[in-house]
């Protein structure tokens, strides 16, 4: 359906609003995807999931890249990305602990968190 069927009466500025905020929270959505992906073949290097989290990893974070615009460096919180993709990790894969995986956000930069692994 064509955007002036779906809302004719926003005006272009608060479209091109929504637009830039719905591409932010997508955004941010596959950066936390990717970095949990990544997470666990970090604390469960031997299983065998590994090669599915990776590719799924890859592929969120270029989604990320893709949807990301440089208005949008001001408001992502890698650190705080990175919290929420630790709090998501599960403590058990298949009955086995997790190995110890940084506590601390090894990304500095957004392009660090986008980069490939």
């Amino acid at each position: 359906m064509h955007r002036s069927q779906t809302a004719p009466d926003l005006p272009p500025t608060r479209l091109r609003a929504e637009d830039r905020a719905q591409g932010f929270h997508m955004s941010l959505r596959a950066s936390t995807i990717a970095a949990i992906d990544a997470l666990k073949c970090e604390a469960w290097p031997l299983a065998r999931g590994v090669p599915h989290w990776r590719g799924e990893a890859r592929r969120f974070r270029g989604d990320a890249r893709d949807r990301f615009t440089p208005s949008m460096r001001q408001r992502l919180d890698v650190a705080a990305l990175y919290r929420r993709a630790l709090d998501a990790l599960p403590d058990k894969m298949d009955g086995q602990d997790s190995l110890p995986v940084p506590t601390v956000c090894p990304f500095a930069t957004v392009e660090e968190l986008f980069g490939e692994p």
